[in-house]
């Protein structure tokens, strides 16, 4: 469960947000099963923090860093999450539907069973993403300049050829 002070202070915005996590980088925020819909915590730092199975559907979080983060069954539902960093972050089981990805970073993190349907994934890098399975992009919204394996790419490109055109 969430530390009910770490949502108040998330939900004091982005600059709240990152001058607390620099004056205590002892502590590490858990917002598990928080509902955090609709905040705009563009640029905010959840590196190393716990999200796991929180409601976060709507969110801005363009340019924020989840490195590391433990976000196992998160909902980011049509959040925007251009340019936002998941390197080595547990994204398993993850709803991730219609969320705009533009320029995501998603190196080494594992996406297991992640749902991406609908998403744009236009130049996000999926380069050394763990446990993604090809299946899990068929149903993507944009894939345009997508960095991702050949050997899934072309499992994609055989699936959903449309995605191509």
């Amino acid at each position: 469960m969430a530390d009910p002070s770490h949502i108040l202070k998330a939900k004091e915005g982005t600059a709240a947000w990152n001058l607390w996590r620099e004056n205590e980088p002892g502590i590490v925020p858990d917002l598990g099963w928080a509902n955090l819909k609709g905040l705009v915590l563009e640029g905010a730092v959840f590196a190393k923090s716990s999200l796991k199975l929180a409601f976060c559907k709507g969110c801005s979080f363009a340019g924020a860093d989840f490195s590391g983060a433990n976000m196992r069954g998160v909902n980011l539902e049509g959040c925007d999450l251009r340019g936002a960093v998941f390197r080595d972050a547990n994204l398993e089981g993850a709803h991730i539907l219609g969320a705009d990805l533009t320029g995501a970073d998603f190196g080494g993190a594992n996406l297991k069973l992640a749902n991406f349907d609908g998403a744009i994934l236009k130049g996000a890098d999926l380069t050394g993403a763990r446990k993604l399975k090809a299946s899990q992009l068929f149903s993507i919204k944009n894939l345009e300049n997508l960095k991702v394996s050949e050997g899934v790419l072309e499992k994609v490109r055989n699936q959903s050829p449309h995605l191509f055109e």
